[in-house]
């Protein structure tokens, strides 16, 4: 369990502080960052109503989410500018920014009141990974590339612990 905590604990900074290039807008422009009008490649997670997609604007998503997240921010060690955080129900949406406008690096699913559009939540099986995704990675980190996205999922115990989105900005 240690073990497991540290791994998600490390890919949560690497994803936070890594990625930069030193032309962070055409990584942002050429990963696919793009208003929420635009095309949607990779993998996406769905809030309600709303198609969130890697490294697509933020704004435009968070306006269609609506509510009351939570809010931090903190200066980005990879881009020029304020990482921000946004937490709702379930989940929790991060951007890094690029000029004036934010990109979404990172959707961090938290507990079983949310899924995957293929239906994989925390405490879905391994079997049920596999399935939905094919068999990549190992029993306890299974991790799948799209287009400019990755998804990560970790288990324990052949069973759900933690499913996160990654922005691919390099």
């Amino acid at each position: 369990m240690k073990k497991l905590v540290t791994v998600f604990i490390s890919m949560l900074i690497l994803v936070g502080c890594g990625g930069g290039s030193s032309n962070e807008t055409t990584a942002a422009s050429s990963s696919g960052a793009a208003s929420s009008s635009a095309a949607v490649s990779g993998y996406t997670f769905k809030a309600g109503g709303t198609v969130i997609a890697m490294n697509a604007e933020a704004q435009p998503l968070i306006e269609a989410i609506g509510g009351d997240p939570k809010y931090f921010e903190s200066a980005s060690c990879a881009f020029e500018g304020l990482d921000k955080e946004y937490t709702y129900s379930g989940f929790v949406l991060k951007t890094y920014p690029v000029e004036d406008k934010d990109y979404v690096n990172s959707v961090t699913l938290y507990d079983d009141s949310v899924s995957t559009p293929e239906g994989i939540a925390i405490g879905s099986s391994l079997e049920d990974v596999e399935s939905a995704y094919g068999a990549g990675g190992t029993s306890t980190v299974k991790e799948y590339t799209m287009d400019k996205s990755k998804l990560m999922i970790l288990l324990e115990d052949g069973s759900v612990t933690s499913i996160q989105y990654i922005a691919i900005t390099e």
